[in-house]
């Protein structure tokens, strides 16, 4: 964290608490992901349950791992990549009559 500017780390904070705070939780209450994250839970349970040794246990675990924390990278890029094309975006969904402005979003809910 030395290396980073104060905006670099102000932006890491303010997606700490977006991405994985806000986002997460409206996440948390999709339907789609519940039933993806049930159903990635029972599948790894089963393999989990049909490895016969440690080492292939710890394997699988550090695959889990390594694909949560690739998960993050690539969250981390798309939320980036938004910002960066968020007017662009607003402009030409907006062309299409389609207004996702904060307060047309909360008025849907």
């Amino acid at each position: 964290m030395q290396n980073q500017t104060i905006v670099q780390q102000a932006f890491i904070k303010i997606m700490e608490d977006r991405i994985f705070n806000v986002a997460w939780e409206k996440a948390k209450k999709d339907e789609k992901y519940i039933e993806s994250e049930n159903k990635r839970c029972i599948t790894f349970d089963l393999l989990s349950e049909s490895l016969t040794t440690d080492r292939q246990k710890y394997l699988l675990n550090e695959l889990e791992a390594t694909w949560e924390l690739a998960e993050r990278f690539m969250q981390e890029y798309v939320y980036r990549q938004g910002l960066q094309d968020s007017q662009m975006i607003h402009r030409e969904l907006n062309s299409f009559g389609i207004d996702v402005t904060k307060e047309s979003m909360n008025s849907s809910l």
